[in-house]
């Protein structure tokens, strides 16, 4: 038996076989409606989990700048007068000093840390020469105003522990000041091409 449809002064008379084809083509048609919008839903989903993890990665390799709440660690030289006969390199901040502060924050949950404004990356050269500390071949002097962008109270508290960081650099006679703050930034890297002449 034919089923007729009146629309707009016009008649279409479908039978059961037709009616049974046309449903499931509509069906079909809806199942491949639905399964391009998860297909594209996916791509979607991997293209921002994609792009979530080369930000992570740059901000990692230093090739981006990172901001948000952390701290600010300035450690200064002694300003203690010297013994005749003493090491003066004992009264100014050292390479070891810096890479122990470094080790820490990152030890803390650190997501970036930068000194002076020189980002520190894995790639990072951090050596002493004279009354000097050499980043990536940048000469800085003291006092040393360390950035580490991560959870503040945590961060303050792997540099403040009983016998850590503090405690060893007050020991020496050195100046540790830590400061938490809502907002600071690790400058990106610029890849330590700067040249010394």
């Amino acid at each position: 038996m034919a089923v007729n449809i009146h629309h707009k002064g016009r008649t279409w008379s479908f039978s059961p076989a037709r009616i049974r084809e046309l449903r499931v083509g509509a069906i079909v048609w809806m199942l491949l409606a639905v399964a391009g919008w998860a297909a594209a839903g996916a791509a979607w989903t991997v293209a921002v989990r994609e792009q979530q993890a080369a930000r992570r990665m740059a901000s990692a390799a230093g090739l981006t700048p990172v901001s948000g709440p952390g701290v600010e660690v300035t450690v200064s030289d002694s300003a203690r007068t010297l013994a005749p006969g003493e090491n003066p390199s004992e009264a100014l901040v050292q390479d070891s000093d810096l890479l122990f502060l470094e080790m820490m924050l990152w030890y803390g949950g650190a997501q970036a840390v930068a000194v002076n404004g020189v980002r520190i990356t894995a790639k990072t050269t951090i050596t002493s020469a004279g009354p000097t500390v050499v980043i990536d071949g940048r000469r800085l002097v003291a006092p040393f105003r360390v950035v580490a962008v991560g959870d503040p109270t945590l961060l303050r508290n792997v540099v403040m522990t009983r016998g850590g960081f503090a405690d060893r650099m007050r020991e020496g006679g050195l100046g540790v000041q830590v400061i938490l703050r809502p907002q600071v930034t690790a400058p990106a890297s610029d890849g330590g091409v700067s040249v010394e002449r």
